[in-house]
C-alpha cells in the first residue's frame, strides 16, 4: 500500500503539458504523413536498418509482426484479461480491456490521413499490405496493452525484482515492435513515432483515469466504515 501511494505520489506532476506535448507530436506526424511522398531520409533509415540487422533480428522482427496481428493479438489480450479477472483485480482487468480496445484509434486516424505504405521498389517489404501507413497500428496497439500492463505491475507485484523483470520484458516487446515495423518495410519511421504518441497520449490519460478511480473509492471506504455503528 505504502508503494502503491509513492508511485501515485510521482505520477501525480501535472500531465497537462506532456498531454499537450504528445498532441501537438501527433498532430505534425499526421499533416506530415499526409504531405509526404517517398521521403528520401526515411527511405535511407529503412535501408540502414534493414542493412544492420543480422538474420536473428529479422526473425525476431518477423515473430513481433506475428503477435501483433489478428488472432494472436486477441488472444492475448483476452487470456491476460481473463486471468486478472479471475485473480480478482477486476477494476485493472476492466481498464486493461480498455486499453486492448482503443486500437482502434489506430483505424480511425489511418483514414484521415491516409498515407501510403513504403514502396517494394525502395527498400525491403517483407509483407505486401494495402492499408494505410500512419500511424503503425501494430506500435499503437502494442504500446497500449503492454503499457498499461507495466502499470499493473507496478501497483500489483510487490516483489521488486520480480516486478522490474515482468516490467523489463513488457517494455522490450514494445521497443521491439516499432523496430520490427521498420526493418520489414511495412512503415516508414515517422509511422512509428505517430504510432508511439498517441499511444503513450491514451495510456497516460487511462493510468491517471485508473488512479482517479481507485482514489475516489478509497475515500468511499473510511467514510462508510465510519458510518457503520
Amino acid at each position: 500500500m505504502i508503494r502503491h501511494r509513492l508511485f501515485e505520489h510521482r505520477f501525480s506532476a501535472p500531465l497537462l503539458p506532456l498531454w499537450l506535448a504528445l498532441a501537438a507530436i501527433t498532430a505534425l506526424l499526421s499533416v506530415y504523413g499526409a504531405n509526404s511522398v517517398d521521403p528520401a531520409w526515411e527511405v535511407e533509415a529503412i535501408s540502414w536498418v534493414q542493412s544492420a540487422s543480422p538474420d536473428a533480428l529479422h526473425q525476431i522482427a518477423r515473430f513481433m509482426t506475428v503477435i501483433g496481428r489478428s488472432p494472436i493479438s486477441t488472444v492475448i489480450p483476452v487470456v491476460t484479461i481473463a486471468a486478472m479477472w479471475a485473480w480478482g483485480q477486476r477494476h485493472l482487468s476492466i481498464f486493461l480491456a480498455a486499453a486492448a480496445l482503443a486500437r482502434v484509434l489506430s483505424g480511425v486516424v489511418k483514414e484521415f490521413v491516409d498515407r501510403p505504405r513504403p514502396s517494394s521498389s525502395l527498400v525491403d517489404v517483407t509483407y505486401q499490405l494495402d492499408s494505410s501507413s500512419f500511424p503503425s497500428g501494430h506500435v499503437l496497439g502494442a504500446t497500449l496493452f503492454y503499457g498499461f500492463l507495466i502499470y499493473c505491475a507496478e501497483i500489483s507485484i510487490s516483489n521488486r525484482p520480480v516486478r522490474r523483470i515482468v516490467q523489463g520484458s513488457l517494455a522490450a516487446v514494445i521497443g521491439l515492435m516499432g523496430y520490427a515495423r521498420v526493418e520489414l518495410g511495412a512503415h516508414w519511421p515517422t509511422d512509428v513515432l505517430g504510432g508511439y504518441a498517441i499511444s503513450l497520449l491514451v495510456l497516460s490519460a487511462m493510468v491517471w483515469l485508473h488512479r482517479r478511480w481507485t482514489g475516489a473509492h478509497q475515500k468511499e471506504r473510511p467514510e462508510s466504515a465510519a458510518a457503520t455503528p
